[in-house]
């Protein structure tokens, strides 16, 4: 482990055999390439990249604004290979465990989440300001590769990772709160990530204070095709997005939505599935029954909430896979939703903003040549193109 600190500097047909998911995202075994990343770690890079070019770079960077936060890479704990990154602000009061998706990486996922400048942690690549002005830290384990495969990811009913993964997270939870000293400790994953979450929420409730699933539906346990009796009634919240054209692929046999269901913002198979898991949800956790007309409604989307807001569905109508679709269609940062207004209780007015960065020193003059020369590339490309040379660079000289 390295340490960086500023001193320093119910639904089976949602179940498919695992050799038809292979087939279908190309990712089970194999592969020449170790670094190579499956459809949800890729997708949500490139989109990152192309949706938010510029944010990261604007952040300004000061001795001040560190002081005191401490960055810790590949560290691990007893029993158990994964590789953990954690993300510690002076005086954070509360941690939530981030999961990737399939054939991600901590790297790639604390970038898409805007926590880094690139998908190399460094404390020159660190944005302390949202962490430090919420008082959380986040920690970011590295999933495994089972034998025969390139691609990390979390034993979740359906992928594997060769490795006991609810064992390890509830071991994780409870080094989190010797090692920080912090009571609350949450789970947050995206996507295979958001289906690990899922997971333990059902085997492993009492780990952690709340859980929360981006882009990963609840699958059942075992192949029995119904939705699990959690050991311990944890809050758990779950958001997925109308247009994700990934999760369909899981099974192409669900059968469309009615058109009651469709008028709900059930506009898919998928999200019908989910919302029979939440209905299960409910009942288990408190005996409530949940109506398809009880939603709320917002300008992102339906949210279906039971038990005193224990238990969670929400739908944004205008996202797909991705995290930056989420942010777009939620109208914020997706660490504003886990952290600030998934979990009940947890700061009803939303997260704390970081302050907007300086607006940027007006342009030098330029004569004649030089702006012809400039206007012969589109602006976007080269907003891009500086933004992947700042991250190289910053990446490179650490």
């Amino acid at each position: 482990m390295s340490t960086l600190t500023s001193a320093s500097i119910r639904h089976h047909s949602l179940l498919i055999p695992s050799a038809v998911l292979c087939a279908l995202l190309a990712a089970c075994g194999g592969g020449a390439d170790p670094g190579a990343e499956g459809p949800d770690a890729a997708t949500s890079r490139a989109q990152s990249l192309a949706a938010r070019p510029t944010e990261r770079a604007a952040q300004p960077v000061s001795a001040a604004a560190v002081t005191g936060h401490t960055l810790e890479v590949g560290s691990t704990i007893a029993g158990f290979p994964h590789k953990i990154d954690v993300y510690r602000p002076a005086g954070a009061t509360r941690a939530i465990v981030f999961l990737h998706g399939h054939g991600g990486s901590t790297g790639s996922l604390a970038y898409t989440l805007g926590f880094t400048r690139s998908g190399v942690p460094s404390n020159r690549s660190v944005i302390w300001d949202w962490l430090s002005q919420n008082g959380v830290i986040a920690v970011l384990p590295q999933g495994q590769a089972a034998p025969g495969s390139t691609l990390h990811t979390w034993s979740n009913h359906i992928f594997s990772s060769g490795q006991d993964d609810v064992a390890f997270l509830s071991a994780l939870a409870s080094s989190v709160r010797s090692k920080y000293g912090v009571a609350e400790v949450s789970l947050a994953g995206y996507s295979a990530g958001g289906m690990m979450s899922a997971r333990v929420w059902c085997e492993a409730g009492g780990a952690y204070k709340a859980f929360v699933s981006v882009a990963g539906p609840m699958l059942s346990g075992a192949g029995t095709g119904a939705t699990c009796t959690p050991l311990v009634p944890a809050p758990y919240f779950v958001l997925l997005g109308a247009k994700d054209t990934v999760l369909p692929v899981y099974n192409p046999r669900l059968p469309p939505s009615s058109p009651e269901q469709a008028a709900a913002g059930l506009t898919s198979g998928f999200l019908v599935a989910e919302w029979t898991r939440h209905s299960d949800r409910t009942r288990a956790v408190c005996g409530d029954t949940t109506q398809l007309s009880g939603a709320g409604t917002s300008a992102a989307g339906p949210t279906w909430s039971n038990c005193d807001d224990r238990i969670r569905y929400a739908v944004a109508s205008n996202a797909d896979h991705s995290i930056p679709s989420f942010e777009a269609a939620m109208g914020v940062r997706l660490v504003d939703t886990v952290a600030c207004r998934a979990v009940p209780g947890e700061r009803p007015g939303g997260c704390v903003a970081p302050p907007s960065p300086a607006p940027p020193p007006p342009p030098a003059p330029v004569n004649s040549v030089q702006r012809v020369a400039t206007l012969r590339l589109p602006p976007a490309q080269l907003t891009r193109r500086n933004v992947r040379l700042v991250d190289t660079v910053a990446g490179f000289v650490d």
